[in-house]
């Protein structure tokens, strides 16, 4: 996952539900492919799945999304993209 790509992945998504993005977006992209470069190293540890929860957690904070069941459809949408294109990209990076 390149950061370019997750933020495409953020837009489209954002844009789909009428979405603002109100967080930089270069930031928050850079970040979350940080994020995935660590999952990578740990692919097939137990826990990996756990792993990514909070690493999606991390980056929705960041971006100011609340990860709980209470947060709004749009946003539940995005911190599922969020949580995809984590696992993908650390999947990817093996």
């Amino acid at each position: 996952m390149t950061k370019e790509h997750f933020k495409a992945l953020i837009l489209e998504s954002a844009s789909e539900m009428g979405k603002e993005i109100f967080f930089d977006l270069d930031e928050l992209s850079l970040y979350a492919v940080q994020r995935a470069a660590h999952l990578s190293t740990i692919t097939n540890e137990p826990g990996f799945d756990e792993a990514v929860r909070a690493e999606r957690d991390a980056v929705a904070l960041k971006a100011g999304i609340s990860a709980t069941n209470a947060a709004d459809a749009a946003d539940q949408r995005i911190i599922g993209v969020i949580h995809g294109a984590l696992r993908i990209g650390a999947l990817a990076l093996i």
